[in-house]
């Protein structure tokens, strides 16, 4: 059984990545939502576990691709779980990406600061799937898949004595 999971766990991964970057995208343009700062950090890992599993089907080592997606999907997942502390209020982020006021000594400091922000607020939860953000699934999603990759690195790589 695990021979199989090794032999198709790229394949797998590579598969789970298009999903979860086609259902962002989807959201983006179908659905209208656009993404914050943060959101397109979260897609930043996906692209690169993309590139590493294309990589890994031309080549014979294998290992470093195993501890490469481990690192991507838990860099996923810690910027995906500060996301979801922002959005909730527990973190503050200022990059211009929240929705904080500041004084403003005239009307033409007020239009050249609308100028220089982000029209989607990171603090700001726009679209929801049973009270979770985006960025509570997308910590999920990549919390499981660091677990899944943790077991298959103990499992294959290290029973050997």
């Amino acid at each position: 059984m695990l021979e199989k999971i090794k032999k198709y766990y790229f394949l797998l991964v590579l598969l789970i990545s298009l999903i979860v970057i086609v259902g962002a995208y989807i959201i983006e343009y179908l659905y209208n939502f656009p993404p914050c700062k943060l959101c397109i950090y979260q897609r930043i890992p996906y692209y690169l576990i993309l590139i590493v599993c294309v990589i890994s089907f031309f080549m014979k080592y294998k290992n470093i691709h195993f501890y490469s997606i481990f690192f991507l999907f838990f860099s996923s997942f810690l910027i995906a779980f500060y996301h979801s502390m922002v959005e909730r209020g527990l973190v503050e982020y200022n990059s211009g990406c929240t929705s904080k006021v500041d004084s403003f000594e005239s009307i033409e400091d007020l239009r050249n600061h609308l100028d220089g922000v982000a029209i989607t607020k990171c603090d700001e939860i726009i679209f929801s799937v049973m009270g979770l953000s985006l960025a509570n699934i997308n910590s999920l999603i990549s919390l499981s898949l660091v677990l899944l990759n943790i077991y298959f690195i103990f499992k294959l790589y290290g029973s050997r004595n």
